[in-house]
């Protein structure tokens, strides 16, 4: 007997209907046997985590989940901090690098010991006993990559570390982070990060050193036959077939293997299956229809409030106006076709539109369109849309979605009425 929502839906723990796909899968489990860090990407609940979790169990790994106010030191802290690491006392200190002030932490910690006789001398290390286990007492900063990388080694530290939500942080803290991952390569303490965004090679365009030394992993696209595969899979689960109207949910959700989830999930739940059924039950379009009205309600409702955030815009001071791009960028997007959408809005021709559009056309600078989209993601994280729906690829120099629910949303909703009923930014009105 299974439950409807461990056989289909999103979740934080694996569901049944997990499938595995070669060129992720494969290419995911190559980079553990390789023994290089892992880049995870793509649009939010196309199943990073449910790939980590599939593959790795809790003892092999430690994971830090980034915040927009994380720095390097937060997360180094966190990951000496769940592991048999005692810090006996610590102070903060300052120093300055290339004439800017970097903030460490300079800590007395005591740690398994696990050398010989030869290995007590080195560094003026301190051995004490306690309960008949040998201890360590050294100095390290902890703000330093190759601090932390002697510290873990020195522990025979042999798991992976996870940081979740990479993209949260912001811009300075991940520059930070692709140097350091040089320096942790070489310690052999590898990384798996997963971050919400379409392009390749993210990390190194910050360090290029990074080139040929990282495993990158995009969960996207998802194939149709694969989609179908999930439903194949949740047929014995549940009793349940969705045979008739796969290609219908197909069609919603836009190659989205989340949203595909939480339609066949609801779609069952309308035909009130919550658990296996005794009888085959086959699940209708009318089903299907109701399904995707409840998931455009519960989408609605966040997608507004984000769109109500992304284009709140406050002048820097009382004799400025500003030129409220973002409410401009999004009066651009609902009039575009999905086609274009899902390409991407291009830089040069979404500021000629924007300029059409504009109460101001001539201020309008390219300028100002690459400050917009330089902190395109840092500012909705800063306005609390999490996870983030717009992003900035600088590849192919165009404005992806990256929240894979909000190309249902944008198919589904009446787009006049979303962009009458939002709040025209003062001085605008």
């Amino acid at each position: 007997m299974r439950l409807t929502n461990q056989v289909y839906g999103v979740s934080n723990e694996l569901i049944d209907t997990y499938i595995e796909r070669k060129n992720v899968d494969e290419a995911f489990t190559k980079g553990l046997q390789k023994n290089k860090h892992i880049i995870v990407y793509g649009a939010s609940k196309q199943g990073k985590t449910s790939l980590t979790n599939k593959h790795l169990k809790e003892a092999d790994y430690i994971k830090v989940n980034c915040s927009p106010s994380a720095s390097t030191l937060d997360i180094y802290n966190s990951i000496a901090r769940q592991l048999d690491v005692e810090i006996l006392e610590s102070a903060e200190i300052t120093t300055t690098i290339g004439g800017e002030a970097k903030v460490g932490l300079k800590a007395k910690v005591r740690i398994p010991f696990f050398g010989g006789a030869d290995a007590e001398t080195e560094a003026s290390v301190t051995k004490e006993n306690e309960t008949g286990k040998s201890y360590k007492i050294i100095d390290f900063n902890l703000a330093l990559a190759q601090d932390l990388s002697e510290l873990l080694r020195s522990i025979k530290f042999n798991k992976r570390i996870i940081l979740e939500n990479f993209h949260y942080l912001n811009e300075e803290v991940q520059k930070q982070l692709a140097i350091d991952l040089r320096i942790f390569e070489d310690y052999n303490i590898l990384f798996i990060i997963l971050g919400i965004w379409r392009e390749k090679n993210r990390l190194a365009q910050f360090n290029g050193d990074l080139v040929d030394r990282l495993i990158e992993v995009p969960v996207e696209p998802w194939e149709k036959s694969d989609l179908k595969r999930i439903v194949i899979e949740g047929l014995p689960l549940l009793n349940v077939s969705l045979e008739n109207v796969v290609d219908y949910i197909i069609d919603s959700c836009f190659d989205s293997v989340g949203v595909f989830q939480e339609i066949c999930k609801e779609s069952c739940y309308v035909a009130r299956v919550n658990e296996t059924q005794d009888i085959l039950l086959e699940i209708s379009r009318t089903n299907v229809d109701d399904a995707i009205r409840k998931k455009l309600e519960d989408y609605s409702s966040r997608h507004i409030r984000c769109l109500e955030s992304f284009i709140e815009q406050k002048a820097r001071s009382s004799q400025e106006t500003p030129l409220y791009i973002p409410y401009y960028f999004v009066k651009v997007l609902f009039q575009e076709t999905m086609e274009n959408i899902i390409q991407g809005l291009k830089r040069k021709p979404l500021q000629e539109q924007i300029k059409n559009l504009h109460h101001r056309p001539d201020d309008v600078r390219p300028s100002d369109m690459g400050y917009f989209l330089k902190n395109l993601v840092s500012s909705q994280i800063s306005k609390g849309i999490s996870p983030p729906i717009f992003d900035y690829d600088n590849s192919t120099s165009s404005i992806k979605i990256i929240d894979s629910t909000f190309y249902f949303y944008i198919k589904n909703c009446e787009r006049d009425d979303v962009i009458d009923n939002l709040a025209i930014p003062e001085g605008l009105g």
